[in-house]
């Protein structure tokens, strides 16, 4: 145990002093304030024992000083942002990224010393030897080229190979230049690290249903619903809803059924926000989204008035 925290600490000196000789102006870190706080998780206290907060690259990643910790959750202590996004660790020392497209919290570092140098290093391939940013990373409307994007989820990994997050998206990455299969094997790798990975799991059922490997998309999605309920995760009902489309696909109504009930039981108020939002996407003449969520709603409630009056507006 003593030789495992001299490594963690050997490893945020190495960071630090990386960050001190960068270009003036690129990162700004406080120095440490006189007390330590009280009633953080270690890690975070190591951290504060070397710097009090401050700002890399630029304002990229920003750490809050040690007063300006909070616990918006029970058990997650929220102490920096990384591109806007929430950032906070909990007790056992790991690493979670809010991401706002699913309104949850992605594990992206197993320790905070490999979650800093691999965000680091992703991060620095975006600039060059000055501090200004790099040649031939941008598209013509200003869009970071994904290939760029995949050297820094691959950079990011390197540092912390085991961090389900950045392997997610890495994956998410590849299947948008096409890569299917190298995508899937990120996503092997990312439920192989972390089983109750409930969005990694989803995202391979539907790559299989994407393929047509019917079956392999349903174990997968029936994995996504019962990690995500034995985790208590608040959106366990969605995954539940998901395996009950796909069973209404296949015609397998025993199943539908007992996962539109567990959809009911965990999700009760999922029917009025998917509801809500295949309105709205309509109503934009986004069709296609709409459909996307009507197949879902049908699948759960496939009695439902609200539903079948959606049905026929879309139809119409």
């Amino acid at each position: 145990m003593a030789k495992k925290r001299r490594d963690d600490e050997h490893g945020l000196d190495r960071i630090l002093g990386i960050l001190d000789a960068a270009p003036p102006g690129l990162h700004d870190l406080d120095p440490p304030g006189p007390d330590l706080p009280k009633g953080l998780p270690e890690p975070l206290i190591e951290l504060y024992a070397r710097c009090d907060g401050g700002r890399i690259f630029l304002d990229t990643i920003e750490i809050a000083p040690a007063r300006d910790v909070t616990m918006p959750t029970p058990a997650r202590w929220r102490f920096a942002t990384i591109e806007g996004d929430a950032i906070s660790m909990d007790h056992r020392g790991k690493i979670w990224r809010n991401d706002e497209a699913l309104d949850d919290e992605i594990c992206d570092g197993t320790r905070i010393d490999k979650w800093l140098s691999g965000v680091i290093d992703a991060t620095a391939l975006l600039y060059d030897g000055d501090g200004e940013f790099a040649e031939d990373i941008f598209d013509e409307e200003g869009e970071l080229l994904p290939a760029v994007h995949e050297r820094q989820l691959r950079a990011h990994l390197k540092r912390d190979p085991a961090a389900p997050g950045p392997r997610w998206r890495l994956a998410h990455a590849l299947l948008a230049q096409g890569a299917t299969e190298d995508a899937r094997n990120e996503l092997e790798q990312a439920v192989a690290d972390d089983s109750a990975f409930a969005w990694a799991w989803l995202d391979l059922g539907r790559i299989s249903e994407r393929l047509g490997d019917i079956g392999n998309a349903l174990d997968e999605i029936r994995m996504a619903a019962e990690t995500a309920e034995g985790v208590q995760h608040e959106q366990a009902g969605y995954f539940w809803a998901q395996l009950a489309r796909l069973a209404s696909l296949t015609g397998d109504e025993m199943l539908r059924a007992q996962a539109a009930t567990k959809t009911s039981l965990l999700a009760p108020t999922l029917k009025a926000a998917q509801l809500a939002g295949a309105r709205e996407s309509l109503d934009a003449g986004d069709t296609a989204s709409a459909k996307g969520l009507l197949d879902l709603l049908k699948a759960v409630w496939p009695r439902d008035l609200e539903v079948l009056d959606l049905a026929r507006r879309i139809a119409t």
